[in-house]
Formats: C-alpha cells, sequence, structure tokens
C-alpha cells in the first residue's frame, strides 16, 4: 500500500471533509472630535480650539479579559474567542455545536467587564459534533488553564478553512509533560476517523513541548486530502501520560460505537490528562 491513503473502508468511502473555526473580532472604529472655529456676534472670528490628534490622547487601559475566557471555557459545545477592538469594545465570536445563546454571551462579558456589553457573533454547527466535545469538557478546561498548553496549529495562511482536494496538515503542541496522543476527526454525519495512531503510525508519544506534524505527505505516515461533502467538522486531540486505548481502535468507526469507550477510557485517565478541540471547514474549489 502507497503512501496516499484515500481512507477507504467498504462499504463506505471515507474522506476528510472538514470545519471552520471563522472567528471574527468586531473591531469600531475610533472616531476623534474635530471642533470647528466659531463666529462672534461682533462680526470677529473667536480663536479656534485646539485639536485632539489621536496620537495626544490618552490610551484606555486594556480589559483583563482572563476571568471572561475561563469563563467561556464552561460552554463545552463551543469554540468560543474574546477580543478587544481599539475602541475597547468586547467582542466574543466562534463556533458552536450545542445551544449557546448570543444573549447569554453578551450578558455574561457584562458581568465579568463591570456593565460593557460585548458584541456577539457565533456560527452554529451540527450538533452532532456537541456529545464529543462534553466528553472532553473536564479535561478541555484543565488545559486551558494550563501554563504550556496542548494546542492544534494550523498554517496562518491556511487557517481553518479547507477547499476540495487540499491535503490536511496541522501541528499538535504537546503539553508540558511526556504524552500519548489520541487524535480523533469527527465528521458532521455520525462517523470518526482516528488519525493517531493509525495503521502507519502507531505511537503517539511525544515529548513535553515537542511538535508533533500529522498530514505531510513526504514524511512517510498517512495523508488525507478534504472532498465533499463539505461543512463543519471537529478535531479532537486527548494527551495522556499512557496511551488511552490499550488496544488501537478500527481506523474508522461510527461515532455511536466509539463515544462509550472514549468515555471509559476518559473516566479511568490519569488526573494530568488534557484535551482540546478545533472546529473546521471544508468548502467546494
Amino acid at each position: 500500500m502507497n503512501d496516499a491513503f484515500a481512507l477507504t473502508f467498504a462499504p463506505t468511502t471515507w474522506r476528510h471533509r472538514c470545519a471552520a473555526a471563522l472567528l471574527a473580532a468586531v473591531i469600531g472604529a475610533s472616531v476623534w472630535p474635530v471642533h470647528a472655529s466659531n463666529s462672534s456676534t461682533d462680526g470677529e472670528t473667536a480663536p479656534a480650539q485646539a485639536l485632539t490628534a489621536p496620537d495626544d490622547a490618552p490610551i484606555p487601559a486594556v480589559p483583563d479579559l482572563s476571568a471572561l475566557r475561563t469563563a467561556l471555557t464552561e460552554f463545552h459545545c463551543a469554540e468560543l474567542e474574546v477580543a478587544v477592538g481599539k475602541d475597547q469594545r468586547i467582542a466574543i465570536s466562534g463556533l458552536t455545536a450545542g445551544d449557546t445563546d448570543p444573549d447569554s454571551l453578551a450578558l455574561l462579558a457584562q458581568d465579568f467587564l463591570t456593565g460593557q456589553r460585548a458584541a456577539v457573533e457565533i456560527e452554529r454547527v451540527s450538533p452532532a459534533l456537541c456529545e464529543p466535545l462534553t466528553l472532553i469538557g473536564p479535561f478541555r478546561a484543565s488545559n486551558a488553564g494550563s501554563a504550556s498548553s496542548l494546542s492544534i496549529r494550523f498554517k496562518e495562511a491556511a487557517g481553518t478553512s479547507f477547499v476540495d482536494g487540499q491535503d490536511l496538515m496541522f501541528d499538535i503542541v504537546a503539553p508540558d509533560f511526556p504524552a500519548h496522543l489520541q487524535v480523533d476527526y469527527f465528521t458532521s454525519d455520525g462517523d470518526v476517523i482516528h488519525l493517531l495512531p493509525n495503521p502507519l503510525e502507531i505511537s503517539g508519544r511525544v515529548e513535553s513541548g515537542a511538535v508533533r506534524r500529522l498530514g505531510e505527505r513526504s514524511a512517510g505516515g498517512r495523508f488525507w486530502s478534504v472532498g465533499p461533502p463539505y461543512g463543519h467538522e471537529l478535531i479532537v486531540v486527548v494527551a495522556s501520560p499512557a496511551p488511552l486505548f490499550a488496544a488501537p481502535r478500527p481506523e474508522a468507526e461510527a461515532v455511536a460505537s466509539y463515544l462509550p469507550a472514549l468515555k471509559q477510557a476518559l473516566d479511568s485517565a490519569a488526573p494530568a490528562t488534557v484535551a482540546t478541540a478545533r472546529f473546521l471547514k471544508t468548502r467546494a474549489p
């Protein structure tokens, strides 16, 4: 079998389809006042008021968003980001597979930011992706509070949006302990593909803080190309001190079969175990 992996399993053809985290920060434009000169009643022109140049204006303090970011991790079925614009307006954006309500997020921000109401822009994805996110919720929260966290990184130019025929390639940054990685790709139609371990890369072990790249064609391991159907999907990574499963899982299986096994493995996982997730999106050429 050659390096190209078509992810074909009879009777179903498995191809990677991805889902996007379209994180849009709403940044308002700052408006600087200009005061025109005023005419007096006796015809003389009053001195013009001094203009305040943007460079001379006091720079407002940037609000501390750490508490709000921590609170947002409680929304287990969502990938949310918070940002602050030049005018100090707070914006929450991201995707959700659950029933996250924009008004609730705006009110939450108001509680943490002394009455300031945030702008909220979120996109809904398949509810089928909520269950795996809920299972890893506590481990995801632990990861968010770590000084050196487990993370998924895509090339900046590509981001989390992939076009038909494009290779699915990304890096995983290990946490601050030697770990074994379990990398799962959840599709919106109820399937899961185990990207790591896989038959060509049977070990998911990484050293503390190491970077593990998946999907690189020249590396001799599995690689995948994007294909239809298009839409939002999900990558989940769990890092544990010992392998999450004693025996390899089938390379592809139904989510309904996998999630009970994943729950059992997470219930017995070591306390140091952490997890992270990213939404992706695929589109036609």
